[in-house]
């Protein structure tokens, strides 16, 4: 995941750059400033890559580019303009941008950010580094995407696993339907792949044993056809690899059908890939692969149906009552800042009312949309916890950072119309905030009072006379 720092003013221009970078292979947590504060406190959080407009009003592209480069020198910075000047481009080259690319061209801003980050500048591990994500993964710019992330990061940085039942295992990491192919004998080789093609299986074929434990140890396969033994006890050690069906190709100079049995294989076949008993060994790994693409869609399906709300596209009140104290609890562990608004639509009844339910839920979807648009992908999210009533959830954000942000959020919301299919509505909303510094273990119920602190500062928003901010910090009491 690239840690993006965006200048940028136009929110449809923002939205483009990230689509173009996440359908790429290229996907960004982004934080979007708009002037010279913003960016300096941005910079703070340690980008891997900078992207500059060279004209946002009131606050200058190369403004921005001197500014990191005494700052943070080894990150590079790119600007996306709106037109190709070749003379800005020569200067900003000359002022030591990475490159310069126009918006109308945004084909060329991938291979650019890859270039820039390749060139030894920046701390990013590539994506091709990384492995490639599972057969049918979501869309980065979707909003399950974004709240499954978030649910990932906190289990592999809080939740103890569980190895001792298979299906603990499947649970979490569903086996791919690929099959993973490690065998030493070039001829055995050749004829496993022509025969795996011929039966409509992916394969992913790997030359030596560590690489093959490699992609075990990042993703559960569905089978694996191997000639070597020590590969298969290795595997069986894996966490992955316990959820992996093993098939020993059985070669003369190889060890005997006992030995492989014992050493965790589930199939022994022989290796010139023929025969009546072969292609029943290749009916039942055709299942297997089957039943991995099976299991995969219905674990992401259900995640996905336990995480959103279906009408607003935020988090659910079960994800939020799951994740937020994991959330708390990695904020403690790690002594990092966090912050939490709560906030709800005012006289939202009356619209209901006045205009009727599904004029309601059309304000409901778009009042989301414009709470999560102003969020720093990858990284902030929402939840709506009650009809009207939302919770947004910024780690990384201390206290007065949490209050600008709610207060930009409360002027989106108010700024222009809500558009429905009857009328065009005038919406604003109340905020509650509060936000910890540097949490540690000796906060005890820090999640509920943070809730209740952020709740009843929503409510004195309320009672204030509505559409304001009001900081419940001091309230928290930890």
């Amino acid at each position: 995941m690239i840690l993006l720092l965006m200048v940028e003013d136009d929110d449809a221009a923002a939205e483009l750059t990230l689509r173009a970078l996440n359908s790429s292979g290229l996907p960004c947590a982004c934080d979007r400033v708009v002037n010279e504060v913003e960016f300096r406190r941005a910079l703070d959080c340690g980008p891997d890559l900078i992207l500059s407009d060279s004209n946002v009003p009131g606050f200058d592209g190369f403004a921005a580019l001197s500014i990191a480069k005494g700052e943070r020198p080894g990150t590079p910075f790119i600007f996306v303009c709106g037109l190709l000047d070749e003379a800005v481009a020569r200067r900003a080259l000359k002022a030591g941008a990475a490159d310069y690319v126009a918006k109308s061209q945004l084909d060329r801003l991938a291979p650019a950010v890859r270039s820039a980050l390749d060139s030894g500048h920046g701390r990013l591990r590539r994506t091709s580094d990384r492995g490639q994500p599972p057969v049918g993964a979501l869309d980065p710019n979707d909003t399950a995407a974004h709240l499954l992330e978030r649910r990932d990061t906190l289990d592999r940085t809080l939740r103890p696993r569980d190895d001792s039942t298979l299906s603990a295992v499947l649970s979490r990491t569903p086996p791919i339907p690929v099959a993973l192919v490690m065998l030493r004998s070039n001829s055995a080789l050749e004829r496993y792949v022509k025969v795996l093609n011929n039966a409509e299986i992916e394969i992913e074929v790997v030359h030596d044993s560590r690489d093959a434990i490699g992609r075990l140890a990042e993703r559960t396969h569905a089978v694996m056809f191997t000639d070597q033994l020590d590969l298969v006890r290795e595997a069986r050690q894996l966490e992955m690899g316990s959820a992996t069906h093993i098939v020993f190709i059985d070669r003369s100079d190889t060890a005997g059908p006992s030995d492989a049995l014992r050493a965790g294989a589930n199939e022994i076949v022989p290796a010139d890939a023929r025969g009546e008993r072969f292609w029943a060994h290749m009916t039942i790994v055709r299942r297997l692969v089957s039943f991995a693409a099976s299991l995969q869609s219905a674990i992401t399906g259900n995640r996905i149906l336990s995480t959103i709300d279906e009408l607003t596209r935020c988090g659910n009140r079960r994800f939020f009552e799951q994740q937020f104290p994991r959330e708390v609890a990695r904020a403690m562990r790690f002594r990092r800042p966090l912050s939490l608004l709560m906030c709800d639509i005012d006289h939202f009844k009356a619209v209901n009312d006045r205009n009727g339910h599904q004029t309601g839920d059309e304000v409901l979807r778009e009042f989301g949309e414009r709470l999560t648009h102003g969020l720093r992908l990858g990284q902030d999210w929402a939840a709506r916890i009650g009809g009207e009533e939302f919770a947004i959830v910024l780690p990384e954000t201390g206290q007065s950072e949490a209050v600008a942000i709610a207060q930009r959020l409360c002027e989106r919301v108010s700024a222009s119309a809500f558009i429905t299919s009857g009328a065009a509505i005038s919406v604003t909303a109340s905020f509650g905030a509060c936000g910890v510094q540097s949490p540690t273990s000796e906060w005890t119920g820090l999640p509920e009072k943070m809730v209740l602190a952020a709740d009843s500062a929503l409510y004195e928003s309320k009672r204030a006379g509505r559409n304001r901010v009001t900081d419940g910090t001091t309230k928290i009491g930890a």
